[in-house]
């Protein structure tokens, strides 16, 4: 008889997934929606397993405001909205239940007092993400950098006041920080550190597990920024890493060869999810 194949090594993070913050809001939300017709102003957190329960339970998401008369209630997502946008709605007289994140609450008031000391505002973060644009939009024509192209194309000003979106790197801000001061030597570059902690200790978790750890498995969805910032820690240490939004796109055959995976999750993937693909690396 031929020898019994031997399975990989499962190792999690002892940091993944939603902080409490995250959890409350989504506990909240779903509180918030029971009797009465609500809708969110956006997608309330960028996981399609979050979305997928809302669904189930009713709660519209990417509601049009010429949809809002429709709804009850209006809900402004996690990530936020632009100040300005929700004080117009307000205006009109839109009722909405404001869920924002406090990371991101905080990094939004942070950019509004280094712009009232007279800084162009400046955003770390991600051009086309929901908190980024929310971020900028508040800040009286802030600019986000994503590269260092972005940084190049910058026009000078004595001062720049910098935050970062709260689901990015700890590593990746510094990096763009460097490269901005380097750039603008003559220029007053003050920072207001905006990461979320709970960012930060995903990456530390995951950093620790790859010193022994052959491959990583990320569960959320790809491009979203917390795991695109998991699988850039993955790719410093030239580790092969997927992004996995469920058990259903994992391939058994990349785990071949008996390999130590580390699994870890983004800031918005569901318990259960996580569970799931758990399940799924044990069992191959």
């Amino acid at each position: 008889m031929p020898p019994a194949k031997r399975k990989g090594v499962l190792h999690v993070a002892r940091v993944l997934g939603m902080d409490a913050d995250a959890r409350a809001a989504l506990t909240r939300l779903i509180a918030l929606a029971e009797g009465r017709k609500t809708g969110v102003v956006g997608y309330f957190m960028p996981d399609d397993g979050v979305s997928a329960r809302l669904a189930g339970l009713g709660i519209a998401e990417n509601v049009d405001e010429a949809d809002f008369f429709r709804f009850q209630r209006l809900v402004i997502p996690y990530g936020g909205i632009s100040p300005r946008l929700r004080h117009d709605w307000e205006e009109v007289g839109h009722p909405l239940e404001d869920l924002t994140s406090p990371q991101v609450r905080r990094a939004q008031v942070a950019l509004g007092l280094l712009r009232m000391e007279g800084a162009q505002g400046l955003v770390i973060g991600r051009h086309e993400d929901p908190e980024s644009l929310a971020l900028a939009g508040g800040g009286g024509g802030a600019r986000i950098l994503e590269d260092t192209t972005d940084t190049a194309r910058l026009v000078f000003s004595p001062a720049f006041g910098v935050v970062s979106q709260t689901t990015l790197s700890p590593k990746r801000v510094e990096w763009l920080l460097q490269q901005l001061r380097f750039r603008y030597r003559d220029s007053r570059v003050t920072f207001l550190n905006t990461v979320s902690p709970a960012m930060a200790a995903r990456e530390e978790a995951l950093e620790k597990l790859l010193v022994t750890c052959d491959r990583v498995v990320i569960v959320g969805r790809a491009g979203e920024a917390s795991c695109e910032a998991l699988l850039e820690t993955a790719m410093r240490r030239g580790k092969p890493a997927v992004i996995a939004a469920g058990q259903d796109e994992l391939r058994p055959d990349d785990f071949a060869g008996n390999p130590r995976v580390a699994l870890t999750a983004g800031a918005f993937a569901m318990d259960e999810t996580i569970r799931g693909v758990a399940e799924a690396l044990v069992g191959f």
